[in-house]
């Protein structure tokens, strides 16, 4: 990010060319692979706060201009990267679920989460390690869907109705009222 701070100085470059230099070199790297990530409240705030200072520092605003996160927001209408990750997972599990049967990764691997999820114990002598059990994928999914692993497999199968369940779905529905 340091490396750009020459052109995020440039007066001949305009916001817009550098908000497009920041998503396609500094948003594709930092979300990649994001779609399989479990994000805890702080690992969200972590990203969020990164993205802000990044936003910041294209914009020119130093911290002792006391400008408000919903300012920086509203003068780069870049939407902030907790919501991007949630969009990623959402489509990602999109397609797991819309694959053949045939399919690897639906036969075994989806399924095994669900049976998981579900309580179903994978073989008969499988014991829980000892502590918290960490958060996995598919209850990160049902948090951002606000459905059962189930009920998002059915509706995954409508293709324009999986799209409104997208989580940023309704933020875009609430900024049009």
């Amino acid at each position: 990010m340091a490396q750009l701070d020459n052109a995020w100085r440039q007066q001949r470059l305009s916001l817009s060319t550098k908000l497009r230099i920041y998503t396609s070199l500094v948003q594709s790297v930092v979300l990649y692979g994001s779609e399989t990530w479990t994000m805890r409240t702080v690992d969200s705030d972590r990203t969020q706060s990164f993205d802000m200072q990044a936003l910041c520092r294209i914009l020119g605003i130093r911290w002792c201009d006391k400008v408000s996160n919903a300012v920086v927001n509203e003068r780069t209408k870049l939407p902030d990267l907790p919501s991007l990750i949630a969009d990623r997972r959402h489509s990602l599990c999109g397609h797991i679920c819309r694959l053949p049967e045939n399919t690897p990764a639906s036969a075994t691997a989806l399924q095994l989460s669900i049976e998981a999820h579900t309580g179903t114990s994978p073989a008969a002598d499988w014991k829980r390690p000892p502590g918290r059990p960490r958060r996995t994928w598919l209850q990160q999914v049902e948090e951002d869907i606000g459905l059962s692993v189930g009920a998002a497999q059915i509706a995954s199968q409508d293709r324009s109705m999986w799209r409104m369940l997208r989580p940023s779905a309704g933020q875009a529905q609430a900024a049009q009222q």
